[in-house]
This record gives structure tokens, C-alpha cells and sequence, in this order.
């Protein structure tokens, strides 16, 4: 089938390292490598070469930048801050960029064949965006709605949302228009259909992990440690962005615990992210500030060897309200064969079995995290037999081929109702003689 999947998320960069860029580009990437042709809208470049998904538009849209900019420059230079523009920036991308879509269906490319109308249209559910829902509507096909999170509610919760009456609108139309909504946990559907959807449209479609990018391959542990000064340490580590729900501060006190009994533990951070600078201060506050490493930004491809130099990976996830996350943290490190301490939240406590293929902590109980590591810190045997049967359960279980059958699945229902529905339609119904 030829599907166009639209992420009108200017804060999701296709060629970018946060877990939203691996995400579009795994999903898109295992649809293709089930056979089918996938385009992308996005209105940030990526996904870089080599990647199976070919690009509908260029990048950027002469609107937003003709429109948005002086704005937010005026805006700045008058302390009035930028959220305005921010939000309006997607209201225009959203203005132009459906009519740039259907002129391009039909345009020859530089192979000289037309992109064509998609048989299915998948969009990212993105805070403003009318995209999917606009390009459904008027090439009469079936809008697939990928939902990783309620945005309007987690906009308002963690940044100023001032056109926060036209968001929540676009949102709830976009869930009505849906032919099928793809939640990624079971707490999400739930609060999806508590807010008014159609059970029988939803269906929980969890994240994964590349099992080709963590396959066994030769990670050279003892020089990735080597490198960043960790030595024979007992090493714990997170890899994500530096978000307040995260718990990278619990991981931090619990590491401070450690450090006062029976040997220094380092903690090895990757990403970037707000709460950077506050859990800096918070290492030099504990005084674990040497034990510390944050390696800043990576290239995902550089993921694998930081995890395999960790002897224990940590999801330290903070008890949130409506916790509904399906972190790719989580599958990144099973299926790297890593030893999982996680928060028992959501998602994670059904697919982490304690003591099986994992240990499930309480949330926001840095003394539990420093037990439970203190634990696995004294056994490298339960610590390898955890790491392989949580590597063989993403295998068989959470991998992104897993994901996108799954969606090809429900892509597949929908057109054949569809057709179904068509054909009844067409058909004449005879009058009694």
C-alpha cells in the first residue's frame, strides 16, 4: 500500500536523537520493510539518507517563516515571550501545507512518476495540526491517528499553552475524524474513550526497539568506559531526555545512598534535555558530582555502546498523574540485553515481570532504587540472567516490526470496511414486483 505518514511537530526533528525522532523514523522504516511505500510530511529535514521513507515536501514552508518570525522576533525584543508564535507557526504549517500535499500527488518527481494519492494517510497526533485530518477529507481516504500522548493536557501542564481553547478543538475533531486512533498503552485508550471515542476505533499499538541495532553485536564496553573515565565502577545509567517526569533526580539521590556505604557508584547520564542544569546542581549539592558523567547529546547510533558500558540501565519514572507512557527507553534497554530497574507504572509494570526479566521499583523512592541497585550491584549473575531474558522478550514481544504489523493491520480492517461499505452502497436495491 502507499501510505504518507504527516508529523507536523516542529519540535520532532525526522534526523533527530530524542525518543519522538527515533520513533517516526523506526516506524516509518518497518512499514516500509513490510513492503509498503511510505512518504513523509514533516516540517523539519531528516530523515537522512538511506532511509526507506522518501519525503512528500521539502522541508519548511515559506508561511510560517514569512508570517511567524518577525512576530516572534517583536515579541522577544519586547519580553513577551515566544509562545505565541510557537503555536502559530502550526497553525500556518497547517494552512498551506495540505494544498502543498494534493499538488504534489499529482507532480511529476525527478524520477518522473507522481507521488500519488496514499491509500492511507497515518499523522503523529500534533498539538494544532489539521493536516491528516484535511488530506483525509478531501482525497476521501482513511485517517490513521498515532497517539503517544493527550498534548493539550501535557502542554498546559509543563509549558504555556495560550491558544489553549483552539488546541484542545483541532484535538478533539482530529479524534472524531479518525477512521482508527492508535494509543500507545492501555492507560492511554482508556482515557482516550473516557474522553469520548469509540472503543471499537481504538487499539493499543506499543512502541519497540530496532531488534537489527541491538543484535548482539560486538560493543566494546571496557573502552566506552574507558573513555568516559568510568573504570571498573558499578555503573548505572539512563538514556532519554531530561524531562522532569523522567526521575533522573531520584536516580541521582539514590546513586548519593549508594555512595555512603560499600563504594563509589557512578552514574552515567545520556541526553539533553530542561532539566539538565538542576540535576548538575543537585550532584554537586549531594556530593556525587565526581561519580557523575553526562554525556550530552548523541547520535542514536552511539546508543548501544553506552548501554552495554552500563551494568544496570534505570527508568526512574516519576508517579505522574494519568501516567500513560510507552517509554522507548524501556525497550531500547532490553533489547540491548541490559539488567532493567524501572518505576512500577503503566506500561512498565506489564511489561517488566519482577525478578524475571527486570526489577519494578516504586516511583519517587530514591531508598528503594538504592536497595534494589544495591541488590544487583552484588550479583553480576542475577544481573545477566535479567539482562537475557529481558533481551529475548523485546525479541519475541516489543520490536518496531512487532509495532508496524500491528499498524499495517489495522490500516488493512480500515480500507476493507471501507471498501466493504463502498460496495454496499453502489449496490441497487431491487423493488418488490
Amino acid at each position: 500500500m502507499r501510505l504518507l505518514y504527516v508529523c507536523s511537530d516542529f519540535g520532532i526533528a525526522p534526523d533527530g536523537t530524542k525518543g519522538a525522532s527515533i520513533h517516526l523514523r523506526a516506524i516509518t522504516g518497518a512499514l516500509a520493510s513490510l513492503g509498503h511505500e511510505v512518504m513523509l510530511m514533516s516540517p523539519r529535514p531528516g530523515p537522512g539518507d538511506g532511509h526507506a521513507a522518501r519525503r512528500l515536501l521539502p522541508p519548511g514552508c515559506a508561511l510560517v517563516d514569512d508570517a511567524v518570525k518577525p512576530l516572534k522576533r517583536f515579541l522577544v525584543e519586547h519580553d513577551l515571550g515566544d509562545e505565541l508564535p510557537r503555536d502559530l507557526r502550526s497553525l500556518y504549517y497547517s494552512a498551506c501545507a495540505a494544498d502543498a500535499a494534493i499538488e504534489t500527488f499529482s507532480e511529476p518527481s525527478e524520477s518522473g512518476s507522481a507521488a500519488g494519492v496514499p491509500d492511507a494517510i497515518i499523522e503523529r497526533l500534533s498539538l494544532f495540526s489539521t493536516v491528516g485530518m484535511d488530506l483525509a477529507r478531501r482525497c476521501d481516504r482513511p485517517l490513521i491517528l498515532e497517539v503517544n500522548a493527550l498534548l493539550t493536557e501535557e502542554a498546559e501542564q509543563y509549558r504555556t499553552l495560550l491558544l489553549g481553547d483552539m488546541a484542545r478543538e483541532i484535538e478533539r475533531r482530529t479524534l472524531a475524524r479518525a477512521d482508527a486512533v492508535l494509543p500507545v498503552s492501555r492507560e492511554l485508550a482508556q482515557r482516550l474513550i473516557d474522553r469520548g471515542a469509540s472503543a471499537t476505533k481504538v487499539h493499543v499499538v506499543p512502541n519497540g526497539a530496532d531488534e537489527a541495532f541491538f543484535r548482539a553485536q560486538p560493543c566494546d564496553a571496557a573502552a566506552t568506559r574507558a573513555s568516559l573515565s568510568l573504570g571498573n565502577a558499578f555503573v548505572v545509567g539512563f538514556v532519554g531526555s531530561l524531562k522532569p517526569w523522567h526521575g533522573v533526580d531520584v536516580l541521582l539521590r539514590a546513586a548519593a545512598t549508594l555512595n555512603r556505604g560499600k563504594g563509589a557508584v557512578k552514574v552515567l547520564i545520556v541526553g539533553v534535555g530542561p532539566e539538565e542544569q538542576r540535576l548538575r546542581a543537585l550532584a554537586v549539592e549531594l556530593g556525587i558530582d565526581e561519580h557523575v558523567v553526562f554525556t550530552g547529546a548523541v547520535e542514536h547510533r552511539a546508543v548501544p555502546a553506552l548501554v552495554a558500558a552500563m551494568d544496570v540501565a534505570v527508568a526512574p519514572f516519576q508517579s505522574i498523574v494519568n501516567f500513560s507512557f510507552s517509554p522507548i527507553k524501556l525497550f531500547e534497554y532490553m533489547a540491548a540485553g541490559a539488567c532493567v530497574v524501572a518505576s512500577r507504572l503503566g506500561q512498565i509494570s506489564s511489561v517488566i515481570e519482577h525478578d524475571i526479566d527486570g526489577v519494578l521499583c516504586p516511583p519517587d523512592d530514591p531508598q528503594s532504587l538504592a536497595r534494589s541497585l544495591d541488590r544487583l550491584r552484588g550479583s553480576e549473575e542475577l544481573r545477566r540472567r535479567l539482562g537475557a531474558a529481558a533481551r529475548a522478550k523485546a525479541l519475541d514481544r516489543f520490536t518496531w516490526t512487532h509495532t508496524a504489523r500491528q499498524v499495517s493491520d489495522v490500516i488493512e480492517s480500515v480500507c476493507d470496511a471501507r471498501r466493504r461499505a463502498a460496495s454496499t452502497a453502489s449496490t441497487p436495491v431491487l423493488a418488490p414486483t
